[in-house]
């Protein structure tokens, strides 16, 4: 009755041992030409963006001017030899801007005025991503001026080419 039935607990001796593998984590360096190409992804994105009909404001092309700005700086970084961009910088655009080498900061005062703003905003609140109250009150008075922004963005992604970045990989 109980023929060809095996306990859990019985040990099958003719069956081998898994065998376990565990390699060693994969690690993938994203160099600066990476982040210089998703920085002039980001600034046409913004380029192209249309709000929908009806929609009068939206913070989206200050997002996506903030993102291709944050990557370009980030670019540059890696080019000198920055290691973890991401944990030194984080989101901080005057902190990255400003640790850029002198020939490299080509900003006027008030375009660098205008990066701090738009900086303030977007590491230091995350407003162009999530509204908050106060904005909307004071009619998104306190967001830098977009067309000025996008001349900084501008000039920063478009100071190198790509192939610049591939050289110095």
């Amino acid at each position: 009755m109980w023929a060809g039935v095996k306990s859990p607990l019985m040990a099958d001796v003719n069956k081998p041992e898994p065998i376990v593998v565990r390699p060693d984590p994969l690690r993938i360096r994203i160099g600066p030409a990476s982040f210089h190409r998703w920085a002039t992804h980001f600034y046409k994105c913004k380029q192209d963006f249309v709000p929908p009909d009806g929609h009068g404001f939206s913070p989206v092309p200050y997002f996506l001017l903030c993102r291709a700005i944050e990557l370009e700086l980030k670019a540059r970084h890696f080019v000198r030899g920055v290691s973890d961009v991401r944990k030194q910088y984080s989101h901080k655009l005057a902190t990255s801007y400003n640790d850029l080498e002198s020939f490299e900061k080509t900003l006027t005062e008030d375009e660098f005025g205008v990066l701090v703003g738009a900086d303030n905003v977007y590491s230091g609140y995350k407003g162009f991503e999530y509204i908050q109250p106060g904005d909307l009150l004071r009619g998104f008075s306190t967001f830098p001026d977009l067309v000025v922004l996008d001349q900084v963005a501008s000039k920063l992604i478009f100071h190198y080419d790509e192939q610049y970045f591939l050289e110095q990989a």
